[in-house]
């Protein structure tokens, strides 16, 4: 959902983590990471598994704690409850006398200051003149990374707001813009314009990567005539921007409140706010070269989305991003239908494009399984202590073909968990799995070398086995 800034030529767009986890004081989780134990048999989901295992608390609190909600409020309740705190999360706020409304209107504040707008320039062949003319579109997008001593940044936003179909290219990377700015909230105008290169996208997952090289000079005419000259640096040294702080997607509950900040209609950086309608979803939509039919993981929003929101950043009332803006219905009779990319896939894919880059690669490169999972079973339950209605699933093997996990894993096991260990002991992902979709996301966060632990209930035992990505044909390339 670019925006078109400049000449009436119909161009259609596609319309279109790091997880930080916290288990909330789950002991049972850590007893039962490295290997087998004993469980009743049957298809279990993890709370019933949880349950054989020792855990005695109820369904919600144990999902509540499994996805991890990481709000500040939350996080201060739980340090209560660990020190003898007897109350529920809704009498600590009480207690603590938190007013949501200024609380969301600070947060929503800074998290504008990891906030941007873009712009992206194409050269479009125009049949009625028979001439390549200049078309300008508009998009968003929100500070991934900030070096306050280099003062580069990277920049996360969708692919299709820096690529056209119809474009002829100037580059080598044909029909990507090779002319982006990028501009901070407060800040859009030709002065403060930044020069934007792109690093890489996943066009399969409308993600895409810009890099902001700080002492890279931008020269700009504005329409005045004026001419403007100075370093992507000094405009980021006097500003506020800073990177944003990501939430866990996979905490998100239906009703919760949610801000978009974009760039609609190209007019400049505004905010818009709405609850989630559904947290986790598949939409089907065209790829951007409009040559593929793509189903894309969302989350749906009734906040109003606007052709130029696209790449925006999706916060939740703590400043927190949850999610990328990158679609909405333009259906005929259906309103308020607009979409994020959960911010767990889509920080996941793109710190996966900035790792890969210096190998040369333009893409994000997936681990594979060698399994097809399915849901067997799903429901919903409601945390009466975090107020939040959240839904569990009970994730299996389906079949098992060729590939990194399949001699692992046998068809019928039920999905408990999975860690993913750097070659260098380091933890990158280790988390419960409460939905088919978590996997998909937890793909990206593997890296050349990586291990991987997947723990199943099979049968009557919880067994854990260790995968190695010691090859590069254990990846798949998405560009």
């Amino acid at each position: 959902m670019k925006a078109k800034k400049a000449l009436a030529i119909t161009l259609s767009a596609a319309l279109a983590g790091l997880v930080s986890l916290s288990f909330c004081s789950c002991d049972w989780f850590s007893s039962v990471s490295g290997g087998k134990g004993n469980v009743d048999g049957g298809k279990k989901n993890p709370y019933e598994v949880a349950t054989d295992l020792g855990y005695g608390g109820n369904v919600g609190e144990w999902l509540s704690g499994a996805v991890s909600s990481d709000s500040e409020a939350r996080r201060m309740y739980e340090e209560a409850r660990a020190d003898g705190y007897q109350g529920t999360f809704l009498d600590f706020l009480k207690e603590l006398n938190w007013s949501t409304a200024t609380d969301d209107a600070s947060s929503v504040a800074a998290a504008v200051t990891s906030a941007v707008s873009i712009t992206s320039e194409f050269s479009v062949y125009n049949t009625s003149t028979r001439r390549t003319e200049s078309a300008v579109y508009a998009g968003a997008g929100v500070v991934y990374s900030l070096d306050k001593n280099s003062w580069d940044a990277y920049i996360v936003t969708n692919y299709h707001v820096i690529y056209d179909a119809k474009s002829t290219g100037r580059e080598e990377i044909e029909h990507i813009s090779d002319n982006i700015l990028v501009y901070l909230y407060g800040g859009e105008t030709a002065a403060e314009a930044m020069a934007a290169s792109y690093v890489g996208g996943a066009m399969d997952y409308d993600i895409a990567v810009l890099f902001i090289d700080g002492d890279k000079t931008v020269n700009i005419v504005d329409s005045s005539g004026t001419r403007f000259t100075h370093e992507n640096g000094d405009v980021l040294k006097k500003s506020s921007a800073r990177a944003i702080s990501a939430a866990d997607s996979d905490a998100i509950s239906v009703g919760q409140r949610v801000y978009a900040i974009g760039n609609p209609k190209g007019e400049g950086m505004s905010v818009t706010s709405g609850v989630v309608s559904v947290d986790a979803e598949y939409i089907d939509i065209k790829s951007s070269d409009e040559k593929k039919n793509l189903s894309l993981l969302e989350m749906r929003i009734d906040a109003a989305i606007n052709h130029g929101n696209s790449g925006g950043g999706l916060f939740d009332k703590d400043g927190k991003l949850v999610g990328i803006v990158n679609a909405r219905s333009e259906e005929t009779g259906v309103t308020a239908f607009g979409y994020a990319i959960p911010a767990n896939l889509a920080l996941s894919i793109a710190q996966n494009i900035i790792d890969n880059a210096p190998s040369g690669s333009r893409g994000a490169l997936r681990a594979t399984l060698g399994i097809t999972v399915m849901t067997a079973d799903s429901s919903s339950v409601y945390d009466a202590t975090a107020q939040k209605t959240y839904i569990m699933e009970t994730v299996t093997v389906q079949g098992v073909q060729s590939g990194a996990a399949a001699s692992a894993l046998k068809a019928g096991d039920v999905f408990y968990s999975v860690k993913v260990t750097s070659h260098n002991d380091n933890e990158r992902v280790n988390k419960v799995i409460t939905r088919r979709h978590q996997i998909y996301s937890i793909l990206f966060n593997m890296r050349l070398g990586d291990t991987l632990e997947i723990t199943v209930s099979r049968g009557d035992e919880l067994v854990t086995e260790k995968v190695v990505y010691s090859e590069s044909s254990q990846f798949t390339l998405f560009d």
